[in-house]
């Protein structure tokens, strides 16, 4: 008697949750849609723009989680979406052939510190910045420069 029991409580529990799945379903299916799901506001983008810089590019998109760029030159990309981007912030991604990213508006200057005492200066354009790095060497630091002069160095 008692796994006879058991067995009917069990298809019963069985039987409630699927027609519970199944009112789920019909419900969600019948709703208009209330605007951006989660996933589509993460992938909208406000704008968007790409500065050519040199040898490299840096395209820009703003989405509403915050800026995020690519950094393409001739060697290969790299991505970054810096978790601030302020006017006195910058935000950097290192490619094989040099360094790009984005420089706030009271950047005055972003230097690139390289292996072999080596060192070279971005060229700044439109908020953003790239530097191509010389064969043989590589990124070891990056320096930002503000406007009233004073620097605060990143390793790269």
């Amino acid at each position: 008697m008692t796994r006879t029991w058991s067995r009917v409580l069990a298809v019963g529990g069985l039987a409630v949750g699927v027609a519970a799945l199944a009112l789920a379903l019909v419900s969600a299916l019948g709703a208009p849609e209330r605007g951006l799901s989660a996933a589509k506001a993460a992938d909208a983008t406000i704008a968007s723009r790409t500065v050519h810089i040199g040898e490299g590019t840096v395209a820009i998109r703003v989405l509403p989680t915050g800026t995020c760029f690519t950094v393409h030159d001739a060697e290969g990309s790299a991505h970054a979406c810096p978790s601030q981007s302020g006017a006195h912030d910058i935000g950097f991604a290192l490619t094989p052939n040099g360094v790009g990213g984005l420089a706030g508006s009271q950047v005055h200057a972003v230097i690139v510190r390289l292996t072999r005492k080596g060192t070279v200066w971005a060229t700044l354009r439109d908020g953003a910045f790239y530097a191509a790095v010389p064969d043989g060497y590589s990124a070891r630091r990056v320096v930002k420069v503000l406007q009233d002069g004073s620097r605060a160095v990143f390793a790269a």
